[in-house]
Parts: C-alpha cells; structure tokens; sequence
C-alpha cells in the first residue's frame, strides 16, 4: 500500500512521503532528562530553603552569609530551570507538530485537525485543556494504523493509559503552578514564605512523573515513526531528512 489513502486504487503515480522525525525525538528525550535531573537537584536545594524557614520561624536565625548563598542557590537553578523548560516546549512542538504533520503527509483524509493546530492547541484557551491529548492520541492510533495497512501483523498498542496519566499530571501541575506563582511573589511573612516553598516543592514534584511520561511516550511513538517511515521506503515512497 505505497499510495495516498484517497488514491490508492486510482493513481498508481502518487507516491507518499514522511519526513524524518527521530533528531527531533532524539533531542526532545535528551532535554527532558536533563529537566528531570535538574529538577531534583531542584527539590534538594528547595528542601534546603524550606528548613531554613522552618527554623526561623522557630527563633533559630541564619546568618547573612547563609541566607545569600541560598538565595543565590535558589536564583541560580531557577534561571537555569527556566531555560532548560522553555528549551524543552520548543523542542516538544516542533516534534509533536512534525508528528502530525506525517499523518497529513501520510494521505489520511480523516484526521480531525489540521497540521498547525498541534501547535495553536496549546495557547488558545479552553481548548488546551483538551485539543493536545486529542492530538496526541490520534498521533499514537494512527501511525499504528497506517503501520497495519503496510504490515498485517504489526500489533496495535493501546496508549491510553499513559497518554491520559500524562494529560492528568500535566493539568494538576499547571494548577499548582499558577498557584505557586500567586504565593511566591506575595509572600512577606515566614508563614507565607514557608507555604510558597512547600507549594514549590510539591510542584517540582510532579514535573519529575510528568516528565518521564513524555519520554516514555516520545520512546514508544520514535519507534513507531521509525517502523513506518521504513515501511513507506519498502513501499517505493520518500523519507525527506530536514
């Protein structure tokens, strides 16, 4: 089955392409473990700061020099963090969006989506509380389908499991999220202060099984591409490298 879905039985002269997407799955796992990583290092410096509060709020002071290494610490590995998130939402639509835009590629004329709204999904309101994991969804069952049409004894996988886990996480962690932000920065009493840093903890918390949830996904789907870009070469269609 080396031709477009609509045209299979037709036009013996349509040939199908896919455009390589396993530098970009590549680079997308490497970042997110250098996130997880970070943010362990994120959650001992963190621990650090909250009993130092914690003493405070007991009587028992730091001296200056003590509280200016942590909150060098603490803005070191913040900016840090920042930058390697941003990094990996960079990184993480250029290869969700690639992925999708393979099924377009690929002829199936039934998506639901068009390819650019793997990328607007996650900045229109309301719908990114939804459109994403649909997409990523259709991601996972149609390359697997498509697989099928070129190899009838390919077994289909069934990723709702950590597709919905991971959507899960991703909304609870956006909520403490915004909530951290709220208290951080209103902070002014150790009481406040203590409850911003537990917020903080508990929020780089669950990044750490977010995170391996995508690099588990991202494992799964690069193996899958990789079967079906070798399929459609077999097929006499293009890998196009870019």
């Amino acid at each position: 089955m080396n031709l477009i879905e609509n045209t299979q039985e037709n036009d013996l002269s349509v040939k199908i392409e896919i455009w390589d997407n396993t530098k970009r799955a590549k680079n997308l796992m490497i970042i997110f473990w250098i996130l997880t990583g970070l943010t362990f290092i994120a959650i001992i410096s963190g621990y650090f700061e909250l009993q130092l509060l914690e003493n405070v709020k007991l009587g028992i002071f730091p001296d200056e020099s003590e509280v200016y290494a942590n909150d060098l610490r603490q803005g070191i590995i913040g900016i840090i963090q920042t930058g390697i998130y941003i990094t990996s939402i960079i990184l993480f639509l250029n290869w969700f969006r690639r992925a999708y835009g393979n099924l377009h590629r690929l002829g199936i004329s039934y998506l639901k989506h068009k390819e650019s709204m793997a990328v607007w999904a996650w900045f229109i309101p309301i719908i990114v509380l939804f459109r994403p994991v649909q997409i990523m969804n259709e991601i996972w069952n149609e390359t697997q389908e498509k697989i099928k049409k070129f190899d009838s004894t390919y077994i289909i996988k069934n990723g709702g499991l950590i597709i919905g886990l991971w959507w899960a996480l991703f909304i609870i962690s956006n909520i403490i999220g915004r909530y951290v932000l709220r208290t951080v920065f209103k902070a002014e009493t150790v009481e406040q202060l203590i409850e911003g840093s537990q917020a903080l903890l508990l929020s780089d918390f669950m990044q750490i099984p977010e995170a391996l949830l995508v690099i588990l996904i991202v494992f799964q789907l690069s193996k899958m591409e990789t079967k079906l870009a070798k399929e459609v070469q077999q097929a006499g269609g293009n890998i196009i490298y870019k």
